[in-house]
């Protein structure tokens, strides 16, 4: 019974990664000017290997003047089905540099499968060395085919937000000779299992507001755990979630306050809980806010062993990654005094639930991880580290430069400034911390692009 419902942890403590309505809602996504199919090679390690499959790739020209793009900008997609992106600094950038857009997307994610069903040993493909392979394969290709006007020396800048991020920037570590730089949004370069400063950002987040905010999230889930141990059945009921086992229910509890922090909603929340003066007034405030940000049928048991391929589905996939890979499991802040999440949500319930899964032994080695891709010490030139100060997921990320490294980083300290703020499209309301930041960021695209001319013309200077 223990293992069995441990399976929904992974759905409230990976989920608020994986939902991309935090990068743009989709009904904001625009419409490519073009789909296409890159036949992509299944297995990069294998050199013998003739295995390939089907990988969609969304094209916007609408920024290329005479049909000749100066530039390229490549958003790299991630865990998410990728029908396209949104508005924001990827199309600031393209017009402001001539560039045509692709859009890359994720395989084993959205329509880009290489089999038939999700079953383990299908997914023996899916981890990061593969899909960074992915896109170096993809960039070489084009530029060999001339594909979209792009010429071989048309220089590519990346991009992308949270694990796509940290892909921008383990990609710009492995293979800086294929692009002229690249931007890593809220990139989670950091492999941790045990990531319990998930849940002591969202505490300080909400301290940011007032004092009172984060103590009334304690007080509520104080309540919630009190009823929960008295009348299970009846606390579960009010929230609609009647068919979770208890610890299921906690989880989605914490994913209330989670979900409102990282989805740049943290002063709504606490302007709510701001309302009425005793705990069950607050209390009804969060089971509001609960009906708005989760879905509580998808905090089920059973729900990541189904191996059957839904295109809209992400989860099986994901927290496969995340179990032999890069970990990210929002475990409860020891320090009970800074948490907003029950203390039983410990890593132990993650462990079990990896194996009970995929049916093997897995659980991620996060120092090998970080010693192949470079951790916290990654140390490449032209890459920008953005973050936002609210973000639960900066501490998995660079937020403050280091002495030596090469890297750029801007730290974007404002009110509800979260997850990949930057690469949303921009409003009149933007504080002036993060237009400053945008504008930085598509200054050093532009510098990259000038170096990169200039050294195109000494270069032709030599051959005359």
């Amino acid at each position: 019974m223990k293992i069995v419902i441990l399976l929904v942890l992974v759905m409230s403590s990976l989920g608020r990664l994986t939902q991309r309505n935090d990068l743009f809602g989709k009904e904001q996504i625009v419409k490519a000017a073009i789909t296409e199919w890159f036949t992509q090679k299944l297995d990069h390690n294998d050199p013998t290997s003739q295995e390939v499959f089907k990988q969609r790739v969304h094209i916007y020209n609408e920024y290329v003047k005479d049909d000749q793009p100066e530039a390229v900008i490549l958003y790299i997609c991630g865990e998410w089905t990728c029908d396209g992106i949104g508005k924001g600094l990827t199309f600031d950038a393209a017009q402001q540099l001539n560039a045509v857009v692709l859009v890359l997307e994720h395989r084993y994610y959205g329509q880009s499968q290489p089999f038939e069903d999700w079953s383990t040993p299908n997914l023996k493909y899916l981890n990061i060395h593969q899909a960074l392979d992915d896109i170096a394969y993809f960039i070489t290709s084009i530029k060999a085919n001339g594909n979209y006007n792009i010429k071989p020396d048309t220089p590519w800048i990346h991009l992308g937000g949270s694990y796509p991020g940290a892909l921008s920037a383990w990609f710009r570590y492995k293979y800086p000779h294929l692009t002229i730089g690249g931007l890593a949004s809220s990139a989670v370069v950091r492999a941790v299992a045990c990531y319990h400063e998930y849940d002591m950002q969202v505490y300080l987040s909400a301290l940011e507001s007032s004092t009172e905010c984060a103590d009334r999230i304690q007080q509520v889930n104080q309540k919630i755990e009190d009823e929960l141990a008295r009348d299970p059945d009846a606390i579960k009921a009010a929230f609609g979630a009647s068919e979770l086992q208890d610890i299921e229910f906690l989880s989605m509890i914490a994913d209330i306050y989670a979900g409102m922090v990282q989805g740049r909603k943290r002063s709504k929340m606490c302007d709510r809980l701001a309302k009425g003066s005793t705990v069950e007034e607050w209390f009804l405030e969060v089971k509001d806010m609960a009906r708005e940000t989760v879905d509580q049928e998808s905090y089920g048991s059973e729900f990541l062993r189904d191996i059957t391929i839904d295109f809209s589905k992400s989860s099986r996939q994901w927290t496969y990654q995340t179990c032999i890979e890069v970990g990210y499991f929002q475990t409860a802040n020891p320090n009970a005094e800074q948490s907003t999440r029950s203390q039983e949500l410990v890593l132990d319930f993650f462990r079990q639930l990896c194996e009970y899964s995929y049916d093997i032994p897995i659980f991620p080695d996060e120092d090998r991880t970080n010693a192949y891709f470079g951790g916290l010490d990654i140390n490449v030139d032209h890459l920008i580290f953005s973050n936002g100060s609210d973000d639960p997921w900066q501490h998995a990320s660079i937020t403050k430069w280091k002495q030596g490294k090469e890297y750029d980083v801007k730290y974007i300290k404002c009110k509800d400034c979260s997850h990949c703020i930057d690469l949303r499209a921009s409003s009149p309301e933007d504080p002036p911390e993060l237009t400053k930041a945008r504008q930085e960021i598509l200054a050093t695209f532009q510098q990259w692009i000038n170096e990169y001319q200039l050294q195109q013309q000494q270069k032709a200077t030599i051959i005359e």
